[in-house]
């Protein structure tokens, strides 16, 4: 028989890992096939897809075996080395295989592959018993697959003669070492920035077609660490959606249409402590006349305190009100609403532009998850001259290209621009040769640089064709860090510019007083555009009749604040909440809910 001929350790290696590899594609074969109707059009591409990340797990979980195999040692410790080789084979093999057999039957329920969190969960349920019995039952087929599997891979393994080739020293040391980088470069998914994570397999195939690219060891190792959710249960979902219904529908204005063009622009660290008109202590002159010109709102907050926190918020009214970002949580690849997917259905094309180096707090995998058509950050810019040396590519000179970018994209397009140049370490590019003003923080200064390069932009934007023909969006995704102490209330570690402008003038210029906020974004730029469709929103349009209370995720509560009111925090552990809140809470609790046990369901689509 083939597999009974002797064979060198590097052939057997290799036979080894490769027969496994086979079998997860065949286990994908029969999970696509079990769960057709979620992936009708999962097609050869994706199952190359597959198979890589299929390879990087085998790197990873086989990394011992690997080792051990090929690892240059003395002859007396042959014997060692063959138990070596059991230990770190065969049990792996059979967590891979029935990983994968599980989650042929079990993605049904879920819709998403299988979290290390669940299976903490599973066991700790008095019920785990009769449900594993209900399922042997069942799936009988699977198992006799799973069997079958493993009855195979035993045969093969014990059959299977280790021959240690003899080769000089130094030789065999070399092929070990480069045997060895190799599969660590694998195992990390290759030399970009940040190992390889869950959200990456968007930027290969699409969202829907995600979970039957991944597979069940993989998705297990990279949540080991994640924080699950746990279900609420405050009112009946009835009067949960009586209180505020998260499924929303447009509200025809006729401010706008949807052949208008929408430029988001994100800017970093722009916290109204040194940003806003009429404000002494602004370091932002020329982005505040701007705002002047807008629909602004000056008392607007941010959803959390990161970048990454703010992204979802603002692309797609999704907040981050647990423990972890949505970008970094088991919930990452969840089908849910955006503006890149809802303008997309009326022929918008989109990009996502931030000039740091690709892979940068996962945005380039993120703004693929979330339906952009094209990402362009510090590779697509393609001119490491002036790269700053710490974060990417400096916002004067990326802006400016981004527009060139934007000329050639099909219109109406949704651009959403992410600055940077505003964050620690607040470097000033050595090529900007023009006067700043410094302040009482660090960013002070920075701010001000971002401030010219704005200006460098918009005065680009406004000569190109499609400027009068565009809604811009200005939002800050969070506040800078500050050493004032007459600054260092909750308030102020929320508050944040908000801003609509139209060059043609059909938007309201105003500047209001009424508290908006980062998830309120989309649900307010669909209604200003007028495109008719339902989407899922736990923000609200500036225009709805029932708003959304401003929720802020502060030290694992929730905050809500607005103009000349002392912020209330709501805990789920209180139950003294003064009367003057309790139509709040309430509010916030129906919210919190809807919110929470969407993301566990995954049915944060209408």
């Amino acid at each position: 028989m083939l597999f009974n001929k002797p064979r060198n350790q590097y052939s057997n290696l290799g036979i080894h890992l490769g027969i496994v590899w086979l079998f997860m594609f065949l286990y994908r074969l029969v999970f696509v096939s079990k769960n057709s109707s979620f992936f009708p059009d999962f097609g050869f591409s994706d199952f190359l897809v597959g198979s890589w990340f299929d390879l990087i797990t085998l790197s990873f979980f086989y990394l011992p075996f690997i080792i051990v195999c090929t690892l240059p040692l003395p002859d007396f410790v042959e014997g060692y080395r063959k138990i070596a080789r059991i230990i770190c084979y065969l049990p792996v093999t059979v967590l891979i295989f029935f990983l994968n057999a599980w989650d042929v039957a079990f993605f049904s329920f879920t819709r998403k592959r299988v979290s290390f969190n669940y299976f903490k969960f599973l066991f700790s349920e008095n019920e785990a018993g009769g449900l594993a019995v209900d399922y042997m039952t069942e799936f009988w087929w699977l198992i006799l697959l799973f069997i079958l599997s493993l009855v195979f891979i035993f045969y093969l393994f014990f059959k299977s003669k280790f021959l240690k080739i003899k080769m000089k020293r130094w030789y065999s040391w070399s092929l070990f070492l480069m045997i060895l980088f190799a599969s660590i470069i694998t195992g990390r998914g290759g030399f970009q920035l940040k190992p390889i994570d869950i959200l990456e397999v968007t930027k290969y195939t699409e969202v829907k077609n995600a979970p039957a690219a991944l597979n069940s060891a993989f998705t297990i190792l990279k949540t080991i660490n994640y924080n699950e959710l746990e279900r609420k249960k405050y009112f009946s979902n009835q009067r949960a959606k009586q209180i505020f219904n998260p499924v929303q529908v447009t509200n025809e204005l006729g401010f706008l249409s949807p052949k208008n063009n929408v430029v988001l622009i994100i800017f970093e660290s722009f916290g109204s402590m040194y940003v806003g008109p009429n404000n002494k202590e602004s370091f932002t002159p020329y982005f505040d006349s701007v705002l002047m010109q807008s629909m602004y709102f000056e008392h607007a907050v941010s959803n959390g305190q990161s970048s990454m926190d703010a992204v979802p918020a603002i692309i797609a009214s999704i907040p981050s009100w647990m423990k972890e970002s949505f970008i970094l949580s088991s919930y990452n690849l969840n089908q849910y609403n955006s503006l890149p997917n809802i303008l997309g259905e009326f022929g918008y094309s989109s990009a996502f532009f931030h000039g740091t180096t690709n892979g940068s707090m996962r945005f380039d995998s993120y703004a693929a998850a979330a339906g952009f058509d094209r990402y362009y950050g510090r590779t697509e810019y393609g001119n490491d001259a002036h790269f700053d040396g710490t974060w990417g590519i400096p916002d004067h000179h990326f802006l400016p290209w981004s527009i060139d970018k934007m000329n050639g994209m099909k219109e109406p397009f949704l651009s959403t621009i992410f600055t940077y140049s505003s964050h620690h370490p607040y470097t000033i590019p050595q090529d900007f040769k023009r006067p700043l003003r410094v302040g009482v923080d660090p960013i002070c200064e920075s701010l001000n640089y971002a401030d010219y390069a704005f200006k460098d932009f918009w005065e680009k934007a406004k000569q190109q064709k499609w400027f009068e023909n565009t809604l811009f969006v200005f939002c800050a995704d969070h506040v800078g860090p500050t050493k004032r102490k007459d600054r260092g209330n909750l308030e102020w570690s929320f508050k944040i510019p908000i801003a609509f402008y139209h060059a043609s003038g059909r938007l309201p210029i105003i500047k209001s007083n009424e508290t908006l906020q980062q998830i309120d974004i989309m649900p307010t730029i669909i209604d200003l555009l007028g495109v008719n469709t339902s989407y899922f929103s736990v923000g609200s349009s500036y225009f709805s009749q029932n708003r959304a209370p401003n929720m802020s995720f502060y030290n694992n509560n929730i905050v809500s604040m607005g103009p000349n009111i002392k912020p209330f925090i709501w805990s789920e552990i209180k139950e003294d909440i003064p009367e003057q809140n309790r139509n709040l809470a309430l509010k916030i609790k129906a919210i919190y809910q809807q919110y929470i046990n969407a993301l566990i369901d995954n049915k944060m689509i209408p």
